[in-house]
């Protein structure tokens, strides 16, 4: 479903479209569409990856603890 709006952009950038929209037989309606899609797309992939783990130093790594360490002997 397409909605009309109105957008004010730069009066360079919109003629660059329209040069891009006469070579490729598009309209400017679909370079603007396809434009924002894309940016919409890289932006939400580019969030995915903003995970961060953060670390605390907890002491003396516990990581080499065995079995007796736990249980005594049978």
């Amino acid at each position: 479903m397409l909605i009309r709006t109105t957008i004010r952009i730069n009066e360079n950038l919109k003629k660059i479209a329209e040069l891009k929209a006469l070579r490729e037989d598009l309209t400017l309606q679909d370079i603007f569409n396809s434009a924002l899609k894309h940016y919409l797309e890289s932006e939400a992939k580019t969030e995915a990856k903003k995970i961060v783990f953060k670390t605390h130093n907890l002491g003396t790594p516990l990581d080499n603890l065995k079995r007796a360490d736990y249980y005594p002997n049978p």
